[in-house]
C-alpha cells in the first residue's frame, strides 16, 4: 500500500508540473504579444513625433521678409469677410464688433474697407432678416464715418433701424468733422449735394427734360440748404464746404494734412460679391502689394499639412520698410503712391471664394498667387485663432510702425 500511495503522489505531482508548464507557456506567449504591440505603438508614436518635429522645424525656420514700399506716401486698404459677424448673436454684438474695426481704421487713416462675400449672406437673426450680411456690415461701417446731421440724407429709411445701437456709441473723434474745432469756430462742415429744382418746372415741355445732374445746393444739417455762390457739384456727392465763403473746399484745406485716399477723410466702403471683385471692380484702386493676415480661424492647427502647404506657396512678412523723405525725388517721379491691401480671414474661406470664379483667371493655379505674403503677427498672439477685429488692430499697428530707409 505504501508503494502504491507513493506512485500516485508522484503521478499527481507530474500532472501538476505539466499544468504549470503549459500555463507558463501561455503567459509567455501573451507577454510576447504585448511586447510586440508596445513596440509597434512606440514606433508609430516616434514616426508621428518625427513628423510633427519636422513640421515644427519647417514652421520655425520659415524665411521671413520685409514689405518694401516704393513711395513714402502710402494708402492702406483692408478686406474683411462677412464671417466677421458669424459669432455674433444679435445686432448689439454685430455693432460692437464693427465699431472696433471702424475705430481702428480711422485711427490709422485707412483709405478703404472691402466687405468680401465668402459664404451665404442670408441672415438667420430675425432682427436683421430684411438685409443681407454684406449690406448690414457696409451700412454700419459707413454710419460710423457719417456726420450725425447727414444720416437721414445719406441712408435709405429701411437701414435706419439697424443703427439703434451704433448711435449710442461714442463718436470717432479721430475724424475732424466729428468734433468741434475751436480753431475755425465751425467754419467748415461736411455736406451732401442735393438736386435742385428745374427753373422752368411749371412749363410742360421742361417737365419732359432730364433732371439736373449738377446742383449748387448743399445739405449741411441746418434749417436751410447752403447755396454755393459760383460752383456747381454733382448730385448725391459728399463735399466739404466753407460756411462763410459758401464754396466747396478740399478736406486738406479745411482740416489739415491728415487725409486719406483722394484727399478724403474717413474710409470708403465697398462690397465685393465675388473674389474677382476684390481686384477687378470698377471702383477698386490699383494695389501695389497684397498681404494676408491669418485670423478668424478658431479651428486652425499650425501643424496641419494644409498650413504647411501655404507656407511653401507664400513667404511671411514681419515688418515694413518705407522710403525716407530725403530719397532722390527724381527716382519717384511718375511712380504712383504705394497702396497696400491687407486681407483678413480664414485661408479656407478665401480658397472657396476663389474656386467659384477660378475660370475668370486663366493660367492661375490658386488663390496664393494673389498674395505677396502672409503678415506675421507677434509670437504671443494665437496663430489663426484670433478674432478678425482684434487682428485688424494688431496688423495695422505693425504696418504703421514701418522703418524708414
Amino acid at each position: 500500500m505504501g508503494v502504491k500511495n507513493k506512485a500516485d503522489s508522484i503521478n499527481n505531482l507530474n500532472s501538476d508540473v505539466t499544468v504549470v508548464t503549459s500555463t507558463s507557456k501561455k503567459i509567455i506567449k501573451k507577454d510576447k504579444k504585448k511586447l510586440a504591440s508596445k513596440k509597434r505603438n512606440n514606433n508609430s508614436m516616434k514616426k508621428n513625433s518625427n513628423k510633427k518635429a519636422s513640421l515644427h522645424t519647417t514652421i520655425t525656420n520659415r524665411p521671413k521678409k520685409i514689405i518694401k514700399l516704393l513711395t513714402k506716401e502710402t494708402n492702406y486698404s483692408i478686406c474683411i469677410p462677412i464671417d466677421i459677424i458669424d459669432s455674433c448673436k444679435n445686432l448689439d454684438q454685430i455693432t460692437d464688433t464693427l465699431y472696433q474695426v471702424a475705430r481702428c481704421c480711422t485711427i490709422y487713416n485707412i483709405a478703404e474697407i472691402i466687405i468680401l462675400k465668402t459664404t451665404n449672406s442670408e441672415t438667420t437673426d430675425t432682427e436683421n432678416k430684411n438685409v443681407s450680411k454684406e449690406m448690414l456690415i457696409a451700412s454700419i461701417l459707413q454710419y460710423f464715418v457719417t456726420p450725425p446731421y447727414l444720416i437721414k440724407s445719406v441712408f435709405k429709411k429701411k437701414y435706419l433701424p439697424y443703427f439703434k445701437y451704433a448711435e449710442k456709441l461714442p463718436r470717432l473723434n479721430a475724424l475732424p468733422f466729428m468734433r468741434y474745432l475751436n480753431m475755425d469756430n465751425g467754419r467748415y462742415r461736411e455736406g451732401l449735394a442735393v438736386r435742385m429744382k428745374h427753373p422752368n418746372i411749371g412749363n410742360s415741355t421742361a417737365g419732359k427734360k432730364k433732371k439736373y445732374d449738377q446742383t449748387k445746393y448743399i445739405q449741411v444739417g441746418k434749417n436751410e440748404l447752403l447755396e454755393l455762390k459760383t460752383q456747381l457739384v454733382p448730385i448725391n456727392v459728399r463735399v466739404t464746404v466753407d460756411m462763410i465763403e459758401k464754396k466747396v473746399v478740399s478736406p486738406q484745406e479745411a482740416y489739415g494734412d491728415f487725409v486719406g485716399l483722394k484727399n478724403t477723410y474717413g474710409y470708403y466702403v465697398r462690397v465685393a460679391s465675388r473674389f474677382s471683385d476684390l481686384f477687378l471692380d470698377k471702383n477698386s484702386p490699383s494695389y501695389t502689394q497684397t498681404v494676408w493676415c491669418n485670423s478668424g480661424d478658431f479651428y486652425f492647427d499650425e501643424h496641419s499639412k494644409k498650413y504647411l502647404k501655404i507656407q511653401t506657396k507664400i513667404p511671411q512678412f514681419n515688418g515694413v520698410v518705407v522710403q525716407e523723405e530725403e530719397e532722390d525725388k527724381e527716382q519717384q517721379d511718375g511712380i504712383p503712391s504705394s497702396h497696400l491691401l491687407v486681407v483678413f480671414g480664414k485661408w479656407t474661406s478665401l480658397m472657396k471664394s476663389f474656386e467659384r470664379v477660378k475660370n475668370e483667371f486663366e493660367g492661375c493655379d490658386g488663390v496664393y498667387q494673389f498674395f505677396d505674403g502672409e503678415l506675421a503677427l507677434p509670437v504671443i498672439t494665437p496663430l489663426g485663432n484670433l478674432r478678425i477685429e482684434d487682428a485688424t488692430m494688431i496688423a495695422l499697428t505693425i504696418l504703421s510702425g514701418g522703418n524708414r530707409i
